[in-house]
């Protein structure tokens, strides 16, 4: 389910090279996927090489 942004562009699935770790992790709270997939497209690691992978989670709260 996830989704990778790279400065190339976005595709969908996990990042399929595994060289590099994991450095961080980032919370987004979103409306939808588009919304998210847009605001990790502004992550200046992106222009840097590196990449990120977007993946839903549930709080556990009411889903609309």
């Amino acid at each position: 389910m996830a989704t990778s942004v790279r400065a190339e562009g976005i595709t969908p699935g996990p990042f399929h090279d595994s060289r590099q770790v994991v450095a961080g992790i980032y919370f987004l709270e979103a409306r939808d996927l588009d919304t998210a997939l847009a605001m990790a497209s502004t992550n200046p690691i992106l222009h840097q090489g590196g990449g990120l992978e977007v993946r839903p989670i549930h709080s556990g709260g009411p889903t609309a």
